[in-house]
């Protein structure tokens, strides 16, 4: 064997080092996306968690939600204030998952649910008409322009239907 070779299998080997190489390194950084993925839509589902378990513990939020979101006249002032921080907090984690989607970070199957609870909200007439108006400069420009361009939902009845619906095969 002369030099030549020696040199030419030596950078044969090299750059199938650097091929290996960059190999894994794919790999890695997609198996490290998946987790960025499924930590977004573990973190979301957290925080709703968080703002839902209040609900659970006193039927007030919920009875304030229903009523204001209906019709923000319709409750009364303590239930109005109830409403207002569930809804900041609700729409801000929801603006939080629209990005997310956008980025593609949360794949369109998720965010389909979540959209549609979205829209049922921004579309209630207390929340359109009252809250809305007064809060929408607390959330992006870009989140306002998405939502004044959204339809409501025909699948979701409205939180009133749901309290008070009875099943008749009880």
């Amino acid at each position: 064997m002369n030099l030549q070779v020696i040199v030419a299998l030596a950078q044969i080997v090299s750059a199938l080092a650097v091929l290996l190489t960059l190999v894994v390194l794919i790999i890695s950084i997609r198996q490290n996306t998946r987790s960025q993925k499924a930590l977004v839509v573990d973190s979301l589902a957290a925080a709703i968690t968080s703002i839902n378990v209040p609900a659970m513990e006193s039927p007030v939020l919920g009875s304030a939600l229903s009523k204001a979101t209906a019709d923000w006249s319709s409750a009364s002032r303590e239930e109005r204030i109830i409403a207002h921080f569930f809804l900041f907090s609700f729409f801000k984690l929801l603006e939080n998952a629209w990005y997310q989607q956008k980025t593609g970070v949360l794949d369109q199957a998720q965010w389909v649910g979540w959209e549609k609870l979205l829209r049922k909200y921004y579309h209630g007439n207390g929340v359109r008409r009252v809250w809305w108006p007064a809060r929408q400069h607390g959330y992006s420009p870009e989140f306002q322009k998405f939502l004044s361009e959204t339809k409501p939902p025909d699948e979701l009845g409205s939180l009133n239907e749901l309290f008070d619906h009875v099943p008749n095969d009880i």
